[in-house]
C-alpha cells in the first residue's frame, strides 16, 4: 500500500477549501448507509446512491430512501444501477435480482421467475438499442423486449461466469470478468483474451468504460488501468509508468471528456483530465475522510461524486487553480541505473520535504526528510531491483522509478 502523504513536521496540510467539499452520512444526513457500492446521475442529474441498506436518491436537496420496509425491495444490499433513455431506473441486487423503478411502478426479475442466472448482481448496462445487459456471478444476460439470452461457461466458452462490467457500443459488447479475462462480443461471435493468450495486463477486471472513440478502456484489480490498442497490444497505467497512486482499482469512471475518474482500494482518489494531468486525492491532501473508494461519477455541473467503504458520500467540486496546487507527474532521476549506496541526483525545482522509496509492492523500504533546495541523495543499501521514488511537498507529489544495479 502506497502510504499517504507525509511532512516531517508530523501534521497534515489540507489544500482545499472545505466549502468544495461536503461529507453526507449518516449522521450528518438520510443516507442509511454510510458503505457506498454504486452511483448514478439520472437525466435530470439527481443522483442515485446503491448502499448496503437500500436505495438513496438525492436532489441537491431533498432524500428519499428505499429500502425493504417501505417499498417492493426485498433486499437492501444495492450492487449496480442503470438509466434507460425514459429516466427509468434498474436496480440490481445481491440475492434479489433486478428491479427496474419507473418513479412508480417496480417490476422484479429473479432466478426463479425468469431465466436470469443468479440473483446476483454485479452489473448493469444499457446499450444503444435500449436493450439491458446484466453481469451476474454465474454468467451474462440481457433482456430484449421480454426475450432473455445467457452466456455462460457452459454454453459460450466463457472463461469465468463471474461478469462484473459490460460496455456496449451498436455492435460490439465489451465485459469484464473476474480471473476469465476479458470478453469480446460481437455479430461475428465470442472472443476471450487474457494474461496468457493474448498479454492482458489482468485477468479480473471491474469496470469496463467506452472512451469518445468508442476504445474499452478497464480498471483491474491488481494491474491499474489498460486499453486495447488492436492487435493484441496494451496501454497500460500503472504505479511504475505513472502518476497512479495504486494497481488495486475499485471504481472507474470516464466522463464525457474523456476524463479519469478513478477510487482505489487504499489510496484515495484520483482525476485525470484527458491533457495528461494527474491529480491524487487523500485523507492527507484533501477533506477526503476515506481512502477507500468503491465508486465515482460525475454530475453535468461537473460535481464529481465519490462513495466510501465506511464514511458515506463525498460531494467535490475543485477549480483549476485548485487542482493545479496538487497536480501530480513524474520526475526523472540520473544516473539510473544506479549502484548501491551511490550518489542520485533530480534536476526539479519544487521544493520537496520528503522522500520516500518502495518496493514494487508498495511497501515503505526507505524514508528521508529533504531540506530546501536539496536536490541529491545518497542512496540506503537497497537490494538490486526495481523501485519507487515518491518525492513529496505540501502541494504536490512527483513519482519516478529507480532501477538499482547488482
Amino acid at each position: 500500500m502506497i502510504l499517504p502523504l507525509l511532512f516531517s513536521c508530523g501534521s497534515f496540510f489540507f489544500l482545499f477549501g472545505q466549502e468544495n467539499w461536503e461529507n453526507f452520512n449518516e449522521s450528518n444526513s438520510s443516507l442509511p448507509n454510510n458503505t457506498i457500492r454504486c452511483l448514478l446521475v439520472d437525466r435530470n442529474n439527481s443522483l442515485w446512491i446503491g448502499t448496503d441498506n437500500g436505495l438513496a436518491h438525492y436532489d441537491g436537496t431533498n432524500w428519499t430512501i428505499y429500502n425493504s420496509s417501505n417499498s417492493p425491495l426485498t433486499d437492501n444490499y444495492i450492487r449496480a444501477l442503470a438509466v434507460d433513455s425514459m429516466n427509468q431506473l434498474y436496480i440490481g441486487t445481491t440475492l434479489s435480482g433486478i428491479y427496474i423503478f419507473d418513479g412508480v411502478n417496480w417490476e422484479n426479475y429473479t432466478s426463479t421467475n425468469s431465466n436470469l442466472p443468479d440473483n446476483f448482481i454485479r452489473a448493469l448496462t444499457i446499450d444503444p438499442q435500449q436493450r439491458l445487459w446484466v453481469g451476474t456471478v454465474e454468467g451474462l444476460a440481457r433482456l430484449d423486449q421480454g426475450v432473455w439470452t445467457i452466456w455462460t461457461m457452459a454454453n459460450s466458452g466463457f472463461l469465468s461466469n463471474n461478469i462484473t462490467s459490460v460496455a456496449t457500443t451498436e455492435t460490439e459488447q465489451y465485459i469484464g470478468t473476474i480471473n476469465g479475462g476479458l470478453i469480446y462480443m460481437n455479430s461475428s461471435g465470442i472472443s476471450n483474451y487474457t494474461i496468457l493468450t493474448a498479454g492482458v495486463p489482468d485477468n479480473s477486471v471491474i469496470s469496463v468504460q467506452l472512451d469518445q472513440l468508442n476504445r474499452p478502456w478497464y480498471g483491474s484489480t491488481a494491474q491499474g488501468i489498460f486499453t486495447d490498442n488492436g492487435n493484441q497490444t496494451w496501454l497500460s497505467f500503472n504505479v511504475m509508468n505513472s502518476p497512479l497512486p495504486s494497481n488495486s482499482i475499485t471504481a472507474f469512471e470516464l466522463d464525457e471528456m474523456d476524463n479519469f475518474l478513478i477510487g482505489t482500494h487504499q489510496d484515495g482518489f484520483v482525476l485525470r483530465e484527458n491533457t495528461s494531468d494527474w491529480y491524487h486525492f487523500n485523507t492527507a491532501n484533501s477533506p477526503l475522510p476515506d481512502n477507500h473508494i468503491l465508486a465515482c461519477t460525475r454530475d453535468s455541473n461537473q460535481v464529481i461524486w465519490l462513495g466510501t467503504f465506511e464514511h458515506g458520500l463525498v460531494k467535490m467540486w475543485v477549480s483549476q487553480s485548485e487542482l493545479a496546487e496538487i497536480r501530480t507527474k513524474l520526475l526523472h532521476v540520473y544516473p539510473n541505473p544506479a549502484t548501491q549506496n551511490s550518489t542520485v541526483f533530480w534536476s526539479e525545482n519544487d521544493q520537496f520535504q520528503q522522500l520516500l522509496i518502495l518496493d514494487l509492492t508498495g511497501k515503505l523500504v526507505y524514508q528521508q526528510s529533504l531540506t530546501a533546495g536539496q536536490h541529491a541523495i545518497e542512496l540506503p543499501r537497497l537490494n538490486p531491483s526495481l523501485y519507487i521514488l515518491e518525492f513529496q511537498n505540501d502541494r504536490q507529489m512527483v513519482r519516478t522509478q529507480l532501477q538499482i544495479a547488482p
